[in-house]
């Protein structure tokens, strides 16, 4: 094995001379490089919605909601105690949630506001790595304060200290459609940065507050839910709508942000179909170097095994002078594509500002910024995939060399 690589890599050092072997093993690497590069960069760059999705929106977005079939909520907190104790469930919160217009200086924004529980276990709430922690002091430690989305903020001109007007229905649980309006005057405490669709339509209040608003001092409209694995989160609403027959509702963000998660699966499978296209198309490339580099050297072969080499040794040699270029490629591929990985959330801002324009409309994700995260298992999986195909691509042309006639050369 030994010597079969050790003379392979000598051919390797020896094929420079000739220009069109250069050429072919040239393309070669570049190809494998570049669907290597382009593989890591397009799975980190999924990866990174993905952690987004998880940890950035599902921050504000509960990942379940529970309201009764009938309004009102009667006894709910006997429904929040039972919630409590189910192993998967981290975190629950009884809301009041209700639209809104938002009115500061004879200008106006539709807004959606959610209401916090304060009494509940608020430090585990993700919520507050959104805002400024003096922000969310403040907050909590007061009355008639608001948090803002920063798409409203900056919409409306609205600082933190500012007083706003918000205009809503006066009945949240009435279905009448001619619904009285009241005008609430609060006072914004922070401002909510998600760098996401989110900021320019959500508003966050406490529920104590919600409720005085509603003339409602112990009644809720619905109780939100986190969970440890976000994705089994249908699994658990089913669980708790058995525990209380079917009289509650149950909706999951499956319900509403699903869809972005089925998109950013369905794009790893055409990244990972497209790798193995990409690499395969160059795959072409090194068995054609290789059967070139085979007839070249024909009468080195034909001497070779003159001298008692077997066919095996010949083949060995042959198959780790086409794996060589796969190394390489994937040597130079990953660290390419690590590197811009690393700095393309950089070079993103770069061409923007370069464009006068973003790349990244935000009308069209649920971010406005790429995001990218490294996993080591799609990098091993990027690689094994290409070291696989070299494999069976090398050892098919080596094979070749076994249709080399000994006799015509020599004569």
């Amino acid at each position: 094995m030994m010597l079969s690589l050790k003379i392979a890599l000598k051919f390797h050092r020896g094929s420079s001379s000739n220009i069109l072997m250069s050429l072919m093993s040239l393309i070669s690497v570049i190809g494998i490089t570049i669907g290597i590069s382009i593989s890591i960069i397009a799975l980190s760059t999924m990866n990174g919605f993905k952690y987004e999705l998880s940890n950035r929106i599902l921050s504000v977005i509960p990942h379940g909601e529970i309201e009764p079939i009938r309004a009102p909520f009667i006894n709910w907190q006997t429904v929040l105690e039972c919630i409590r104790k189910i192993p998967d469930i981290s975190y629950v919160n009884p809301y009041i949630n209700f639209y809104g217009v938002v009115e500061y200086n004879n200008k106006w924004h539709v807004v959606y506001v959610r209401s916090v529980d304060l009494k509940e276990k608020i430090n585990e709430n993700a919520l507050m790595n959104f805002i400024e922690k003096d922000s969310w002091k403040y907050f909590c430690e007061n009355v008639e304060k608001i948090i803002l989305g920063k798409g409203i903020s900056e919409d409306l001109g609205i600082k933190v200290g500012d007083w706003i007007t918000v205009l809503t229905a006066h009945d949240f649980r009435s279905n009448n459609k001619l619904l009285s309006s009241k005008k609430i005057r609060l006072q914004v405490a922070g401002i909510l940065n998600l760098n996401s669709q989110l900021d320019c339509n959500i508003a966050i209040m406490s529920l104590s507050d919600a409720q005085h608003y509603y003339d409602e001092t112990s009644d809720v409209s619905g109780i939100a839910i986190k969970v440890n694995n976000i994705f089994s989160v249908n699994k658990t609403l089913y669980k708790i709508q058995r525990m209380f027959n079917h009289q509650v509702f149950a909706r999951s963000w499956m319900d509403t942000y699903g869809y972005i998660y089925q998109d950013i699966q369905m794009v790893r499978i055409i990244i990972y179909l497209s790798m193995i296209l990409i690499i395969g198309i160059s795959c072409f490339n090194v068995v054609a170097a290789l059967i070139l580099s085979i007839k070249d050297k024909n009468y080195d072969i034909a001497i070779i095994r003159a001298l008692g080499a077997k066919n095996i040794l010949i083949q060995y040699i042959f198959f780790w002078y086409g794996l060589i270029i796969y190394i390489i490629s994937s040597i130079i591929g990953t660290g390419l594509g690590i590197f811009i990985a690393f700095n393309l959330t950089s070079l993103i801002t770069i061409c923007n500002d370069l464009l006068e324009s973003k790349i990244l409309s935000e009308g069209t994700y649920f971010i406005n910024f790429l995001p990218v995260k490294l996993n080591e298992w799609d990098i091993l999986l990027v690689l094994s995939t290409t070291l696989l195909l070299g494999s069976l691509t090398s050892w098919y042309a080596a094979s070749k060399i076994r249709q080399v006639n000994l006799s015509k050369i020599l004569k």
